[in-house]
């Protein structure tokens, strides 16, 4: 039965209307080294943090410089904090899983957006988790992310399932995106949201090939536990 207090709502505004509120602010804060300004500029310039999801409450994005490289949720402060030094991490790690398959730089930047979006979406999924009351978890996070990210950038779907294989196959150790079971299981998730238009995953052999026909399932099941039956889209 899905919970009571959830509400994710999409809201899409006429040609004429004003940018929806959605209760998510955005901050760089400047950047302390070349390194970590290159991050910063990088972050900035994939435009991953953002959401059309109207939230709870409040809640705020700070992209800093950090004493090690990860991303986190607070709930007492309603902060998401994405590390430069993570970004950068991120970065490297997916430039050079592209050169020894020799692909190009513009793949490798599509993989490292992809990733970025993936984190994002799951300090996202703690947000929503912990807004609504419901116990967090990193599996809960992951559900909402696989939810919430085909509403928000459906461009991003494929790119983020990618990279998150890569890095669980690479054993990169990148914070929230290890692990080859959870990195499949959030595979199968974004593919059962729309099988057509994202086949590229089942194809890619980022899901094991036994659980592809299940995924649609899996979705449903996951989408109507968390109270998202129906993301309602005004315009």
């Amino acid at each position: 039965m899905p919970h009571p207090v959830i509400a994710l709502v999409l809201s899409m505004t006429s040609t004429l209307g004003a940018a929806p509120s959605t209760g998510l602010s955005v901050r760089y804060e400047p950047a302390g080294s070349p390194q970590a300004e290159q991050a910063r500029e990088l972050l900035k310039d994939s435009d991953v943090l953002k959401t059309r999801i109207r939230l709870p409450e409040p809640v705020k994005v700070v992209a800093r410089d950090c004493d090690s490289p990860t991303a986190t949720w607070d709930r007492a402060e309603r902060e998401i904090t994405i590390c430069y030094s993570l970004v950068d991490k991120v970065r490297r790690t997916m430039e050079g899983i592209s050169e020894t398959e020799e692909a190009d730089a513009k793949v490798a930047a599509t993989r490292t957006d992809g990733a970025l979006a993936a984190l994002f979406h799951h300090e996202l999924g703690h947000a929503l988790t912990t807004l609504n009351g419901m116990s967090d978890s990193d599996p809960q996070a992951d559900e909402f992310a696989a939810l919430t990210l085909p509403v928000d950038a459906p461009g991003s779907v494929v790119p983020a399932a990618e990279a998150r294989h890569l890095l669980a196959a690479g054993h990169a150790g990148i914070d929230h995106l290890s692990g080859m079971a959870e990195s499949a299981t959030f595979a199968c998730l974004l593919y059962g949201a729309d099988p057509t238009r994202y086949d590229r995953i089942a194809r890619g052999g980022w899901i094991p090939a036994e659980r592809v026909p299940t995924c649609v399932n899996d979705y449903n099941r996951v989408k109507s536990a968390i109270g998202s039956k129906a993301v309602k889209v005004t315009i």
